[in-house]
């Protein structure tokens, strides 16, 4: 016979067994959450860091493509100096490992300064990788001496002569001094401007301009065909080139170059250039003392951005306004294959034309240029000082050479090519290129 103690007894011992069974399964539940957090938690971590290192090595990758447009920036010789493939390879930068190459698709790096290169920047973080490439395309950038018809490296000097025209503008990266002159063109000079006459504005203290470098004269030389300086005939005891036609069709001395280009090394002697007709570039190497273009002379390049007259060393401008006569001079300058105007005109066989004295062209002198008589050119550099005197010097500015500057007259600067940005894939394993053959 049970009592009502043992019952109660028997219904505690039951509702304890129950509570502590309820207790472990709790604690169990609460167990499977915490672990499942856990687990959640380091899993969603992970992916968190995948993540991360993904878009830590995306920017790596893309600030590699930029640290290869700083080296071009900071490196003018940079085609020669570095080679197509990695320009840097096995880098680390905080957590990136990283590389930049560089290919040139045409060719060798340094097969033409106007080439288009590809720059691929690779970057690992993690387990992530990251590859972009972007085309960077030449873009030339006239030198700001084109954008005027008068620069000068030296100072200027004008004695008793005149500048035309007005509105043109003349610089100087040194000073400028008139004396008994009239300077009808705006004036400017990187330091004073000294004397009386100047009929435009004159601005002191102005930015030098950009001049071509030393190297200018290479690509000329190189395409040029060389005049053997013994090959002129000697006049007044200089070599001097007269009463003739030089250009692509025509060159009395040898084989005419195709581009009109024609490279004179003077060995230090004086050269002479007066009374011909020029349809191209000639450049002039160690020209002695006296060196000088006279005479009337009828000078344009034969290709329309290149330069006329390419002088390395000192020379004079003394040509005459005179026209260049054929009758005068007994020559035909306008024979066939060197048609006037050049190249749509005609030609003919008889020595009854004449032609305006000037060269319509640039000229560039590293060294110092004097100019008598009543010179016109159409835009002059000069490396280093200017004397005008005598009667005139006309300065019959063309825009041409600013807008499509030849060799040596520019810079370059890589540009990414628009729409270029591209990710690449990562290259496939090597078994399953194998598996794919």
């Amino acid at each position: 016979m049970t009592t009502p103690s043992s019952e109660i007894r028997r219904a505690f011992a039951h509702r304890r067994g129950t509570a502590y069974v309820m207790a472990v399964g709790i604690g169990l539940m609460v167990a499977a959450i915490s672990l499942g957090e856990m687990a959640f938690a380091r899993t969603r971590a992970a992916s968190n860091k995948i993540r991360r290192d993904e878009v830590q090595a995306r920017t790596a990758a893309r600030s590699c493509i930029e640290l290869a447009r700083a080296m071009i920036k900071a490196d003018p010789s940079w085609r020669t100096t570095q080679s197509n493939g990695a320009w840097l390879s096995g880098e680390s930068f905080q957590e990136a490992t990283y590389e930049v190459s560089v290919t040139n698709p045409a060719g060798s790096l340094d097969r033409s300064q106007l080439d288009s290169v590809v720059v691929l920047g690779d970057a690992t973080v993690g387990l992530s990788r990251q590859r972009f490439s972007v085309q960077l395309d030449a873009k030339t950038v006239p030198l700001n001496c084109l954008a005027i018809p008068l620069t000068v490296g030296g100072a200027i000097t004008a004695t008793a002569a005149t500048i035309n025209p007005a509105g043109a503008t003349l610089a100087s990266n040194l000073g400028v001094t008139s004396v008994l002159s009239t300077i009808r063109p705006n004036v400017e000079a990187g330091l004073t401007i000294v004397g009386t006459g100047f009929q435009g504005s004159t601005t002191a203290g102005a930015s030098p301009r950009t001049l071509p470098s030393s190297s200018v004269f290479g690509s000329y030389t190189a395409a040029g065909t060389a005049i053997p300086i013994s090959a002129l005939p000697i006049v007044s005891l200089k070599p001097t080139l007269q009463r003739v036609v030089l250009g692509p069709a025509s060159n009395p001395y040898g084989v005419p170059n195709a581009n009109g280009i024609y490279v004179i090394d003077c060995q230090g002697q004086a050269i002479v250039i007066t009374n011909c007709r020029i349809v191209g570039t000639i450049v002039l190497l160690n020209p002695g003392v006296g060196s000088a273009v006279s005479g009337s002379v009828r000078w344009i390049p034969a290709l329309s951005n290149y330069p006329c007259l390419l002088v390395n060393g000192n020379i004079a401008l003394q040509m005459s306004s005179s026209n260049l006569s054929e009758s005068t001079l007994a020559t035909n300058f306008n024979p066939p294959g060197t048609p006037y105007i050049y190249p749509t005109g005609t030609t003919d066989t008889d020595t009854s034309d004449s032609y305006p004295s000037s060269i319509s062209g640039l000229v560039y002198v590293s060294g110092n240029v004097s100019t008598s008589n009543a010179p016109t050119v159409s835009v002059l550099v000069v490396g280093g000082g200017l004397t005008v005197g005598g009667s005139s010097l006309t300065l019959a500015y063309d825009n041409t050479f600013f807008n499509s500057p030849p060799p040596g007259f520019y810079t370059v600067t890589m540009t990414p090519s628009q729409g270029s940005w591209r990710r690449v894939a990562d290259d496939p394993p090597e078994s399953a290129l194998s598996n794919s053959r």
